[in-house]
């Protein structure tokens, strides 16, 4: 049996799945603080802090105002090491994480969505298959999805600010199995992160695939299954039906 046949599920994480970080936003906050950095540089470092998340390199950790928030913990360890790597001073860092989740919580800073998203995922729930979306997030995804005008194109939006479990704990992907009518073993997920995605989709026994655009995890990881994007897996499963 292949990746996309006999789906029922496609289980979706939300930051650089679904909703991407938009690089250039953040250049332009840290350029108003006066940090010289840019939205390529940014790209390259957050596979940086990626990796180290998955224990394949060191991360930076900071105490700032809002760190103890529902998922801000692990957001502002990705920032940090993101804009340390970029070349803004650890001393820095603070005001800096701190003018971000401002911009964050008034409108996340992961908000651009693939070309053709939403039609896609009309058409892969016209031929029966649920989505949903399992996401380490900070409790406002609802709110994002629908300023984005996409909410409407999931089933079941599992935010682990809610439901108090994070990837890779299985049980948030069971949640989602069961809020969509579904099981693991005819579910896809597919996500950005190593750490998070593909080993909590193992945990849960789930097939899984990972989402790379712009090779962060390149040359890693042979035994784990690559895919374009959502757009392009969701049309798989569709011809593999």
């Amino acid at each position: 049996m292949d990746l996309f046949s006999d789906i029922d599920l496609l289980s979706l994480d939300a930051g650089n799945t679904v909703i991407f970080l938009d690089h250039a936003r953040l250049e332009k906050i840290a350029r108003g603080l006066g940090h010289d950095v840019d939205a390529a540089k940014l790209i390259e470092t957050e596979g940086k802090a990626k990796r180290g998340i998955g224990g394949d390199g060191e991360v930076v950790e900071i105490d700032w105002a809002e760190a103890k928030a529902p998922g801000a913990r692990g957001w502002g360890i990705v920032m940090a090491t993101m804009f340390e790597a970029a070349g803004v001073a650890k001393g820095d860092l603070r005001k800096l994480l701190e003018a971000l989740w401002a911009h964050h919580v008034d409108h996340n800073l992961y908000s651009v969505v693939p070309e053709g998203f939403v039609e896609a995922m009309e058409e892969i729930r016209g031929k029966g298959v649920k989505v949903a979306i399992v996401s380490n997030s900070e409790g406002m995804l609802d709110r994002l999805f629908d300023k984005l005008g996409i909410l409407s194109s999931f089933d079941a939006v599992v935010d682990s600010a809610k439901v108090g479990v994070e990837k890779p704990d299985a049980r948030i992907f069971e949640i989602a199995c069961k809020r969509t009518g579904t099981t693991p073993e005819h579910a896809l997920h597919l996500g950005d992160t190593m750490a998070t995605d593909i080993l909590g989709a193992r945990n849960a026994k789930m097939r899984c695939a990972m989402i790379d655009p712009f090779g962060h995890y390149e040359g890693m990881y042979p035994d784990v299954p690559r895919a374009a994007g959502v757009v392009e897996v969701a049309r798989e499963i569709m011809r593999s039906r």
